[in-house]
């Protein structure tokens, strides 16, 4: 697995404020993505949010985490935008395999909701 590097991540509580106020919101069972198009960034850029109401144990967070970089990752035609996933409460009962095909139906929302 690759090196999730700081230019591809959202690091300050400035960052996350500004995608949380101005913010598009697209989300399903699983997932709560939110997306904030900055015509100042030459990256995307993408945030995690993910609770001890998700599960309570790192070890099943960190997977989450996990996935989710890695979808973001492998999904390149991504607009250029600032990114938030918040996983829900109940997302860890759920396998990799269904867990990367939702996240992939939600970067393939945010194509169509420009």
């Amino acid at each position: 697995m690759e090196h999730f590097p700081k230019g591809k991540r959202l690091l300050t509580r400035l960052d996350y404020s500004r995608v949380f106020s101005k913010s598009k919101k697209i989300q399903n069972k699983v997932f709560t993505l939110l997306v904030h198009y900055n015509n100042e960034i030459t990256t995307s850029k993408l945030g995690l949010v993910v609770s001890k109401k998700v599960h309570k144990t790192a070890v099943q967070r960190n997977r989450i985490k996990r996935l989710i970089r890695e979808s973001f990752r492998t999904h390149s035609s991504l607009k250029l935008a600032e990114y938030v996933v918040m996983a829900k409460p109940g997302s860890t009962k759920y396998t990799n395999t269904e867990l990367l095909t939702l996240l992939n139906q939600l970067w393939i929302q945010t194509e169509k909701n420009k």
